[in-house]
Order: C-alpha cells, then sequence, then structure tokens
C-alpha cells in the first residue's frame, strides 16, 4: 500500500520537476514574473428594509498597506464599525467601535405548566361463548322441465324440444 502511494506522489511531482527545470507550463508557454504593486479601492453597501439587513464595507490598498472599514446593523439594533489596516508585517489590527442604544423586544412570560395527571385505563377482557350453529340438512328434490322434454311419450327425442 505504501508503494501506491509513493508512486502516485512521484507520478504527481513530475510536471512540477520538468516545468520548473525548463521554465515552461504547458504547451511551451514562457512563465515571466511580475514584480509590481498591488493598488485598489472598492467600497459598497446594503440597505434592505424588507430584510433588516444594512451593512456597509470600504477598503483600499497601496502596495503593503491596507486600510478598510465595515459596519452592520445588529440584531438589537446597534451599530458596529470594525476599522482595521494592515502595513508591512504588522499584521492585521483591528478597532470595534459600538454605537447606539440597543432595543429589546418584550419580554415573554411563560404561562404556568399544568402537573400531569396520568390516565389510567383498566382492562377489561372481552369474553366470547362458541356457539355452534347446526343446520339440519334437507335435500332439495325438483324436477326440471327440461329433463322431461327428452323423454316424452316413450320416444327419444334426440334433444329437440317440442313445447
Amino acid at each position: 500500500m505504501a508503494f501506491k502511494v509513493l508512486a502516485l506522489l512521484a507520478l504527481a511531482a513530475c510536471p512540477m520537476v520538468l516545468a520548473q527545470q525548463y521554465g515552461q507550463y504547458g504547451h511551451g508557454q514562457q512563465v515571466e514574473q511580475y514584480l509590481h504593486e498591488p493598488h485598489y479601492a472598492f467600497e459598497y453597501a446594503v440597505h434592505d428594509d424588507h430584510t433588516k439587513d444594512i451593512h456597509s464595507h470600504k477598503e483600499s490598498r497601496k502596495g503593503d498597506r491596507t486600510e478598510g472599514e465595515y459596519s452592520l446593523v445588529e440584531p438589537d439594533g446597534t451599530i458596529r464599525t470594525v476599522k482595521y489596516h494592515v502595513d508591512g508585517k504588522s499584521g492585521f489590527i483591528a478597532e470595534v467601535i459600538r454605537s447606539g442604544h440597543a432595543v429589546h423586544a418584550p419580554a415573554v412570560v411563560a404561562k404556568p405548566v399544568v402537573a400531569y395527571k396520568p390516565v389510567v385505563a383498566t382492562y377489561k377482557p372481552i369474553v366470547a361463548t362458541y356457539k355452534p350453529v347446526v343446520a339440519a340438512y334437507k335435500p332439495i328434490v325438483a324436477a326440471h322441465p327440461a329433463a322431461t322434454s327428452y323423454v316424452q311419450n316413450g320416444h327419444f327425442n334426440h334433444g329437440v324440444n317440442h313445447y
């Protein structure tokens, strides 16, 4: 099993080694390193009265210095604003500012719980008595009119009825 893992890792590393050796990736395209200073700025805001989603964000960067701030309205109505900056290797430094007055929903008073009263059911077995039904056998004998039509006057009519 370990051999299979090592073989797969070796196969996966081959294209990277070849690309580093020849300075190419893919179909003979030369990769060039560009050293430039990153520079950007953006800003957006959302104000949706239906969902109560209100927030904004803005950020700018020039080289190793990034500054920005974002704010949002908390569920209790206060506004949280976070101002941050990154300067070189100092890391992310943020300042959190809360403003506004919290508005809380009215307290809900719980109703007392009714004590549990167990329901006691009594078991009453159903007892059925067996009573056999006995019917007297009475054979029913009846003469069928078609049976008499085959023989009339002592002669066999071959199934022809003469009424």
